[in-house]
């Protein structure tokens, strides 16, 4: 059975609206990934986001566009922060998360949708311990994925026996998307050969 996917990112960069990229059509009636206007960070992060998905689901790349978006209708995407922000990180959000209340929501939705998969945006440093104790598992950084050492040298994953969580960039800031997408891949790929070695993720 495919694992369930969550991928946790921070906020919505602006006011988001689907009409922005598809008008009244779906995305199987159009280019998925082109906005109409042409916010190339946007493509990047959900061309990057669906290529690691598909991989995951269907252990091999996608054949054309609409293929890979398909994979975006069978994974769960939450943020941090419920509300509109910014590309980069501000005081609203450091005030949003300081909140216990709104520290409560996404931790609650993140149970309830109970994945095996949790994808960070670079979003998984801003989750405590006591909230989820997701540092207690196996840990290996991700540029052990990749033949440069220093490509996300500061990012790891934690692997349990049920549980896989990887914390990688935010993908609207990388470099080389295809390296993005293959360490992430090859991490999920490792988890599956060494899982039975981990111990058990308990909420």
């Amino acid at each position: 059975m495919p694992p369930k996917i969550l991928w946790i990112l921070r906020e919505t960069n602006g006011n988001f609206s689907p009409k922005d990229w598809w008008g009244n059509k779906s995305y199987k009636d159009s280019n998925p990934f082109d906005s109409k206007r042409q916010k190339g960070s946007k493509r990047h992060t959900w061309e990057s986001i669906a290529q690691i998905c598909y991989q995951i689901l269907n252990d091999k790349k996608a054949n054309n566009d609409i293929e890979l978006a398909s994979a975006m209708e069978r994974v769960a995407i939450i943020n941090l922060k419920k509300t509109a922000g910014n590309a980069k990180i501000n005081e609203k959000f450091y005030g949003y998360l300081k909140k216990q209340e709104n520290r409560n929501m996404f931790i609650e939705q993140i149970k309830r949708i109970n994945p095996d998969v949790i994808i960070g945006g670079n979003t998984l440093k801003f989750i405590k311990s006591d909230e989820l104790g997701f540092r207690q598992g196996k840990r290996i950084r991700l540029s052990s994925f990749s033949d440069n050492t220093d490509f996300m040298k500061k990012n790891s994953s934690f692997f349990f026996l049920n549980k896989l969580f990887i914390n990688p960039y935010h993908p609207s800031h990388i470099m080389n998307k295809d390296e993005y997408v293959e360490v992430v891949v090859k991490a999920y790929r490792h988890w599956l050969k060494i899982r039975n070695e981990c111990t058990v993720f308990k909420w």
